[in-house]
Order: C-alpha cells, then structure tokens, then sequence
C-alpha cells in the first residue's frame, strides 16, 4: 500500500489521507454554506453518533469526510453530488486498501444522505452521515450557512425565511436516530426563535 508522509514526515492516517484529498477537491469551489468546514463538522458530528451506536467508524468517517466533496461539479454536469461524490472517492478509497464491501457501503452512505433527494439511507452509517448532515443545518450554526449561502445567491430575508419554512424547521422531525434527535432538540429551538424573530423585526419595519 502506498504511504504519504505530512510536512514534518509522519505518516499519514488513512482518515487524513482522504481529508487531504477532500480539502484539494473542495478548494475549487466557492465559499457558502457546503464550504471545507461543513465538512468537518458533519465529520465530527457523525463520529461522536457513530461512536455511541456502535457504528463502523472506518466506514462512516471515510463517507462523511466525502460527502459532499463533488458538490463544486454539480453545477457544471447537472448530475447530483451526493452520486458524483459517491463515485469520486472510490480512487483514494481504493488506494488505500479498502475492501469492495467498504468501499460499496461508503458509497451507498453518501448516495442516500441527501435531505432534498428523499433517498431513504439502507445502513446505519448512512442513517447517522444523513443525521450528521441536517444538524449542520439547524441551530446557530444552521441560521449562518443559511445566510452565507443566501448572500452568495444575491437572496433576501424572504429567501431565507422560505428555506426556514420549507427545510430548516422540517429537519428535527427527520431525524433517524435517537441521538440525533436528542442533539436536534436545542438546535431546532435556536433556529426557530432566530425565525421568529426576524419575521417580528420585519414586520415592525414595515
């Protein structure tokens, strides 16, 4: 198997080999709310889930580091990016020795963990990269990717509060596990008092 040292010549975990990858992939894109930093939050959120429910951690680190590493090139082919990042990982995965079960339940984990396409995740690893994926969305957090991705759109206060209504404040109850549910609870709370408030200021300035 092929190694790959860091600056200071320590050999490279596999999780930081694909990170690596994943953030020279994630540098053509531009800044918004799907940006390298989503990614390790997902990534962390994931893991500590994974980790309380017995989930194969080297599966779900390696699908929530690249899940949404072919989004740049979505655009550009029209074809979503949870199929083009399911397939462009499969190079350094296989570079790095994991088996075609790995490798296919990797993929089928990121293929399913996307909220707007209503696919239904069909292993546990992609049940909590899809839960992972939606927390990022709600709570303080949630409120400011909402906002990055709206001023890179050009978009107003009425954008945003369609996406509240139509995504944001939908996510707490589609949750798959009982621990995200538990973490969306102080999340959703956040998100819907920042709403609420806007909608309030809005309205007195009218």
């Amino acid at each position: 198997m092929k190694t790959r040292e860091d600056g200071v010549g320590r050999t490279m975990t596999h999780e930081e080999r694909i990170d690596s990858f994943v953030h020279e992939e994630m540098g053509r894109s531009e800044a918004g709310a799907h940006a390298y930093d989503h990614v390790k939050r997902v990534y962390s959120i994931a893991m500590r889930i994974g980790r309380k429910l017995h989930a194969d951690l080297r599966v779900l680190g390696a699908a929530a580091l690249l899940h949404d590493v072919g989004r740049f090139r979505e655009e550009e082919t029209g074809i979503s990016h949870s199929r083009l990042s399911s397939d462009m990982g499969e190079g350094i995965l296989r570079e790095l020795e994991y088996t075609d079960a790995e490798i296919q339940n990797v993929k089928e984990a990121i293929r399913t963990h996307r909220f707007s396409e209503n696919q239904t995740p069909t292993s546990l690893e992609g049940e909590i990269l899809s839960d992972a994926d939606k927390l990022d969305a709600m709570g303080a957090i949630g409120v400011f990717r909402a906002v990055a991705q709206a001023a890179v759109e050009n978009a107003g206060f009425d954008a945003f509060l369609k996406h509240a209504d139509a995504k944001l404040l939908n996510l707490r109850d589609l949750m798959y596990t009982k621990a995200a549910r538990e973490m969306a609870e102080e999340r959703h709370k956040v998100l819907q008092s920042f709403v609420k408030e806007l909608r309030k200021e809005l309205q007195d300035e009218s």
